[in-house]
């Protein structure tokens, strides 16, 4: 992960709180279709691969691994997910890239995973995300 991508991501994760990675991949997908229509270019250079009603973005999990983003275990028997957090000074984004973010966070952040990832999956500019 770029220094950029990892610092969008970064600053996802301060403003939602401790998320989990699935959550936190759709809301940065549809972070960066919004991106896309209002700057004319992405937030990140991740690479997102699509599936029948589903996607993943390539190493994503894996780039989480670093010193300043930390893991918080759930607990499965009691219904709780774990979850990603970052614990590091904020990170540096435009005023315009954190608009958009704060944006969809706002807009989107309410919706179950389920509804989150037929919102992405659903909306005409994905296949543009994802080469398509």
């Amino acid at each position: 992960m770029t220094t950029r991508s990892r610092d969008v991501v970064a600053y996802m994760l301060q403003r939602l709180g401790c998320t989990h990675p699935f959550r936190l991949s759709r809301l940065l997908a549809l972070a960066e279709m919004e991106a896309l229509e209002r700057l004319g270019r992405r937030l990140t250079d991740l690479r997102y691969v699509p599936g029948p009603g589903t996607f993943y973005i390539e190493g994503f999990k894996e780039s989480l691994d670093e010193e300043c983003f930390h893991k918080r275990e759930g607990d499965p028997q009691r219904g709780v997910r774990g979850c990603l957090e970052y614990t590091c000074e904020p990170p540096s984004i435009s005023e315009e890239e954190r608009s958009i973010i704060d944006s969809v966070i706002e807009r989107y952040s309410k919706l179950s995973d389920e509804e989150l990832n037929r919102m992405v999956v659903e909306d005409p500019r994905f296949r543009k995300l994802t080469g398509g």
